[in-house]
């Protein structure tokens, strides 16, 4: 059975593939979170900031129900990371030009970290298969004759 070679190629591909997705995520999210914010006064609802906030926890969550593994959403998570990152370096003027000293900047700064940790670190939850009940009553199935036949364990 050709399982690993298949898997070994599946994640070659596909971690380069996740984290340039997380990229493109990250830098779509950096320059909408200033989204209802004005820029003359700083005040309006972050809309922008909750949508993107959003869209990088839903990026992430669908990476870790698609896959068995981690390995994608944590590629994801490494480019939506390294875009605020490098997104958020100081510019000319001394600040950065994209993300911008107020609420939304600030937390968008540090939230899209914090929330990949989250995801990436979630333990998978499994369903198991539902138990075997033991047959009681008139369908019992036990070894006795009547099924008031008591059991004694020795």
């Amino acid at each position: 059975m050709e399982s690993a070679p298949s898997s070994r190629r599946d994640l070659a591909v596909g971690l380069p593939a996740s984290a340039l997705a997380g990229l493109v995520v990250g830098t779509i999210g950096t320059f909408k979170h200033q989204v209802g914010v004005s820029a003359a006064t700083g005040t309006g609802a972050p809309i922008g900031l909750v949508l993107a906030l959003a869209m990088v926890v839903a990026f992430l969550v669908a990476l870790r129900l698609a896959f068995a593994t981690r390995w994608y959403a944590g590629a994801a998570a490494l480019g939506i990371v390294t875009a605020v990152a490098l997104l958020s370096l100081p510019g000319q003027s001394g600040g950065s030009t994209v993300i911008l000293l107020n609420f939304a900047g600030v937390v968008w700064t540090v939230a899209p970290a914090v929330l990949a940790a989250a995801v990436v670190g979630w333990p998978r939850v499994r369903r198991r298969p539902p138990a075997a009940r033991d047959a009681d009553g008139i369908l019992d199935t036990g070894s006795g004759d009547r099924a008031d036949d008591v059991r004694t364990t020795e």
